[in-house]
């Protein structure tokens, strides 16, 4: 369940294409909530676009 603070990745619609990835900052309602993208614009998206990032599926920036 996707929730307030939590890390996002927004689904994208073409192979190879780089997802957005930003924190909830707001829950709307069981369907939507409010996302501060890391580009820093907010959005108001459905649940279904969106994976939570954990640990196992964070991806990592090179060193």
């Amino acid at each position: 369940m996707i929730g307030k603070g939590d890390r996002v990745e927004r689904l994208t619609k073409k192979v190879g294409q780089v997802a957005a990835t930003g924190k909830v900052t707001e829950v709307r309602d069981s369907h939507y909530v409010e996302v501060q993208w890391d580009d820093g614009h907010t959005s108001v998206v459905s649940k279904d676009g969106l994976v939570l990032l954990t640990e196992a599926n964070r991806p990592h920036k090179g060193t």
